[in-house]
């Protein structure tokens, strides 16, 4: 199972924080996943490897 899904916010903790929505889910043959986030700022996917992303507080929903 994944570790995050489509919509749900993430960061690259990685390199430069981007940040954006995960908009697909990829398993790879080691059983891994990658994903394909919709950085902000950019107006491109990235793809990332599951190791290097983290989630991002959402204010969705907040009162």
């Amino acid at each position: 199972m994944s570790k995050f899904a489509i919509g749900e916010q993430v960061e690259n903790v990685a390199n430069d924080h981007e940040s954006g929505p995960v908009v697909a889910v990829f398993p790879t043959v080691d059983g891994s996943f990658r994903y394909a986030v919709d950085t902000d700022g950019y107006g491109a996917r990235q793809f990332f490897v599951e190791q290097k992303r983290t989630f991002v507080v959402s204010r969705q929903g907040a009162t």
